[in-house]
Order: structure tokens, then C-alpha cells, then sequence
């Protein structure tokens, strides 16, 4: 068995049940795995503890901090590197290995990496909206 990747991933979530098995799935490889809840009315807590995740919940006042500012300032990530992705994104398998070089080179000088996504209808990918999408998602914490 591979050695975990050695990065904290942060899902931010609210009634998520649908999408969780599949995000959460494809994250299996990484050392800790975050899931941010707004005290979700559906199985969505279930699902993520049953996939490993550590599930803290989080209640917004209306104003600030937003849940992704108040999990990056308050949560105990053990790893240095951390990767923030929605519940209805899914990672690429080769982002895995990409990940893995990244946070164990010694020699890594960068403090953030942008992320460029694709948005997929009815399993296509939309080349012609949203595209590029450029997004800082995996950064040293």
C-alpha cells in the first residue's frame, strides 16, 4: 500500500450527500481529509465520516468569516500543504501523483499552486464557458 500523500484536503459543505462519495473517492491517497459542514439536513455527515473524513461543523453569522477563511484560520491541519476542493469537483487520478511531488520535494520553493478547472455538462466538458478558470487550491498553510 502507498504511503498517504502528505497534504490536508478542505471540502467545504452543506447538503451534499449526492456529490461527497464521488469528490471524497477520488481523495482516499491524502493524509487528512477535512469536511466543513453548515449543518447539512441530509446524509451528508454520514457519508463523509464513513469515507475518513474528519467532519467539523461550522456556523455562519451572516457576515464574516466565510467557511473556508474560518477553517483555514481554525482547524488543526497536520500536514503544511493544504488542498481545498467543492463537494461537486472531482479530481483528475494523475492529480495524485502531481500532489505527491509537490509536498515531499524537498526542493520545492513555490508556496501555492492555481489549479485551472473544467466544468462538465452531461458529461462534456464546456471548452467554450468558464474556461480557462484559474483557482489557488493547493498552497502551504
Amino acid at each position: 500500500m502507498k504511503e498517504q500523500v502528505p497534504v490536508s484536503i478542505l471540502v467545504p459543505i452543506k447538503n451534499e450527500a449526492d456529490n461527497l462519495p464521488r469528490c471524497l473517492g477520488a481523495l482516499l491517497w491524502a493524509d487528512e481529509i477535512f469536511v466543513v459542514d453548515s449543518q447539512s439536513s441530509d446524509d451528508s455527515v454520514e457519508i463523509a465520516e464513513n469515507l475518513g473524513a474528519k467532519v467539523v461543523q461550522f456556523q455562519f453569522n451572516g457576515a464574516w468569516p466565510k467557511k473556508k477563511n474560518w477553517a483555514l484560520e481554525n482547524l488543526p491541519f497536520r500536514n503544511e500543504w493544504v488542498f481545498i476542493i467543492d463537494a461537486d469537483e472531482v479530481l483528475l487520478a494523475e492529480t495524485e501523483m502531481e500532489v505527491r511531488q509537490i509536498t515531499t520535494d524537498s526542493m520545492e520553493d513555490a508556496d501555492g499552486y492555481w489549479i485551472n478547472r473544467r466544468f462538465m455538462f452531461m458529461g462534456k466538458w464546456l471548452r467554450h464557458a468558464y474556461y480557462p478558470n484559474w483557482n489557488l487550491r493547493l498552497f502551504r498553510h
